[in-house]
């Protein structure tokens, strides 16, 4: 396992041709991993996962509360077939974002999907198999949309977020 706590910068790298694929002219797409805290001391009961996001956003510089219970989904995979479902053919898809949609070509949407799949298998490759996830309200900063996904793996949790933005 690569080490946890340079998930963050390896996401940021590995996300640009990604990121790339999805802008387009008026807006700019986001793909980025807050930090990595240890879920050490953490019993799974009601909250356990609102607390673990409220970790992970105090090891940021953020100050922001989680203000929502944390639901998991009901499958531990889930975050990944939502980022793949987002980039490929939800909001962030890069033909709803130009008047002609055929300006995008049905392998660059192939291809943002390898790419968020690509995303997905290294934040496991630091962090391990991801054993749970849910959606978690996040700080906004100006974006048009955005997501936020509590990832927990055995011994991490970060937060993934995804999001378009002016």
């Amino acid at each position: 396992m690569l080490n946890p706590l340079d998930a963050p910068a390896a996401v940021a790298a590995a996300a640009e041709p990604l990121e790339e694929l999805l802008d387009d002219c008026n807006h700019v797409s986001s793909v980025e991993l807050c930090h990595v805290v240890p879920v050490a001391g953490t019993a799974p009961g009601r909250g356990w996962m609102r607390s673990l996001a409220q970790a992970v956003y105090d090891a940021g510089s953020t100050g922001y509360r989680v203000g929502t219970r944390v639901e998991p989904f009901e499958s531990p995979g889930a975050w990944r077939d939502i980022l793949r479902r987002q980039v490929t053919e939800g909001y962030m898809q890069p033909t709803r974002k130009w008047a002609n949609p055929s300006l995008r070509t049905p392998d660059e949407i192939r291809r943002t999907g390898e790419l968020a799949d690509g995303v997905a298998d290294l934040i496991e490759a630091h962090l391990g198999p991801v054993l749970s996830s849910g959606d978690v309200d996040g700080p906004h900063l100006g974006e048009m949309w955005g997501r936020h996904l509590l990832l927990v793996s055995s011994e991490w949790a970060t937060i993934l977020y995804f999001g378009i933005h002016d």
